[in-house]
């Protein structure tokens, strides 16, 4: 693991608390200050977390202002039994949910904590806008034109 920013895969035996973002983690490699999560898997009676890392024991890299949160996006809390299969099938980034009448994408994971045997995972999402109702039926005319077209001898 050389670098700054890392991925750090860490797995915990469900009904114990993970890791949060701000937490440190140590291992062979190093102490790492966790700065985001990447994804989450339920295996058995094991949480496996992979997360964005620092290593905290590098100090030669050019240091950055803090990045801004856009205003954009909304944050989104699920919280589910450990088993649900929504956990696999529906809540991962990048997944489409209607929320107060409007559409968002879940862009990235800010949380994930345990609660008797719950599952609490927190979401950034960003609002999705469809095309307006013109654009699209346009766009279906001229989708089935070139279709007829590439079917016409």
């Amino acid at each position: 693991m050389k670098g700054v920013l890392v991925t750090v895969s860490s797995e915990f035996r469900l009904f114990r608390q993970p890791k949060r973002i701000g937490d440190t983690l140590e291992n062979h490699n190093g102490i790492f200050l966790i700065v985001g999560i990447e994804k989450f898997e339920i295996l058995s009676n094991y949480l496996k977390i992979w997360y964005s890392c620092q290593n905290l024991e590098m100090t030669d890299y050019v240091s950055y202002n803090k990045a801004y949160k856009n205003n954009y996006q909304l944050e989104v809390e699920a919280k589910l039994k450990f088993d649900d299969e929504r956990l696999k099938t529906s809540l991962y980034l990048g997944s489409i949910h209607l929320i107060n009448n409007q559409f968002y994408k879940l862009t990235e994971y800010t949380d994930i904590k345990l609660d008797s045997t719950d599952l609490q995972v927190t979401f950034n999402a960003k609002p999705i806008h469809p095309l307006n109702r013109n654009e699209a039926k346009a766009k279906l005319i001229d989708t089935r034109k070139k279709k007829l077209q590439l079917q016409v001898f």
